[in-house]
């Protein structure tokens, strides 16, 4: 059984209503909140709602529109009749017994019909051009520049408050201060980054703010903020908007990992890795957990290996260490795996997977976790 708030649940109602067809979002708002003047962040929460009551296939069965609004194809004995089952009492409405076998999907602007999210085919294998200036992901151990970006950024938009692409970027800062939380940010600074990105959506501000918002729903040190049904959404807006991008082809990989679809992830993944000559620490990390949870833990450690002579724990967040334990376990190379631990054990504070499960919160819910705590289990942390 999964609720939705009652805005949530007429959201649902307005687009199953128009299903198959694109719903601006302003006709959302305008049916929805009615007479009241709300943000599109507002919307947003709801379409998360919708997702999350959807369950596991929902970034294909409701989809984002970049820049103009959402589409919801399904069957009519699928969505409606879980539609007919609302209670009578709109707290807590009822989203029960959603029919996913018989709900099909058509995705803007493909329009075909597909089991799964469509994964950009159309991506070159080479762009120079982009590869010598993909710095969407700063060394974490340096954030001076990041600072110095901000500033920067910050006289761009007094001089220019239209310029989409300057708050996107300054969205972005704020979430990298967040991501590496060695530099102190937190709550007010994610909920800055979310203001800075929806001011850029919201003035067009393209595939730069869909791919921070992606990774905001996938890092999120808070729960409330994390969904990887939005990130796949949001990283797939992301893709459609700039497909030779390295930095949206990282993002689209570590979505589909997160969404446990690594074998999906692995042929973008290795686009993105041929486009950039010294892929940033960001496109190891990720090509490290999509192999691992592909099945590849052996390419697994070549990409968390390279990490871990850069002081692979170093920061409250950074795990490659564990990852690159448990890849060397489930590669047979157990004592390499011990001798990683080791050093693990002396300087962090978990001591027991219970204990790694709980640092590695970002992963709950997903396949990855349970293969990364069963690697470490063969390496001889102990339950």
């Amino acid at each position: 059984m999964a609720h939705l708030r009652p805005k949530s649940y007429r959201v649902l109602e307005v687009l199953s209503e128009r299903r198959g067809e694109l719903v601006p979002k302003d006709d959302l708002i305008a049916a929805v909140w009615q007479n009241v003047v709300v943000t599109d962040e507002s919307l947003s929460q709801c379409i998360s709602d919708i997702r999350r009551a959807l369950g596991k296939d929902a970034a294909y069965l409701l989809r984002t529109v970049p820049r103009r609004g959402y589409v919801l194809d399904a069957e009519q004995l699928g969505i409606m009749a879980a539609l007919q089952r609302k209670p009578a009492i709109l707290a807590g409405a009822s989203l029960a017994g959603v029919c996913l076998a018989g709900i099909g999907v058509t995705f803007f602007p493909f329009g075909t019909k597909s089991p799964d999210p469509p994964i950009p085919s159309h991506i070159p294998s080479n762009a120079p051009e982009r590869a010598a200036t993909a710095s969407h992901w700063p060394d974490w151990r340096d954030r001076a520049p990041n600072d110095d970006l901000r500033a920067r950024l910050e006289a761009a938009i007094a001089n220019d408050p239209t310029n989409a692409v300057a708050w996107a970027k300054l969205g972005q800062t704020y979430w990298l201060e967040v991501k590496y939380s060695a530099w102190g940010g937190g709550r007010r600074e994610l909920d800055k980054a979310l203001d800075a990105l929806e001011r850029a959506l919201a003035l067009e501000g393209g595939s730069e703010a869909y791919r921070t918002l992606a990774d905001i729903r996938l890092d999120a040190p808070y729960p409330d903020a994390r969904s990887r049904v939005d990130a796949l959404a949001m990283a797939q807006a992301a893709a459609n908007l700039s497909p030779s991008d390295p930095d949206a082809m990282i993002i689209l990989a570590a979505a589909l990992t997160a969404n446990d679809r690594a074998e999906d992830a692995v042929p973008i993944l290795e686009r993105a890795l041929a486009e950039v000559p010294t892929p940033p620490d960001r496109y190891r990390e990720v090509a490290g957990m999509t192999y691992l949870l592909a099945g590849a833990p052996s390419k697994a450690v070549e990409e968390f290996g390279r990490l871990h002579g850069a002081g692979t724990f170093g920061g409250t967040r950074h795990y490659a260490g564990w990852f690159l334990a448990a890849s060397l376990a489930h590669a047979d190379r157990v004592e390499r795996a011990r001798i990683v631990l080791e050093e693990a054990l002396e300087t962090r504070p978990e001591k027991t997977l219970d204990a790694v499960a709980l640092s590695l919160g970002h992963l709950d819910g997903q396949e990855l976790l349970e293969v990364v705590l069963e690697g470490l289990r063969l390496a001889g942390v102990q339950d």
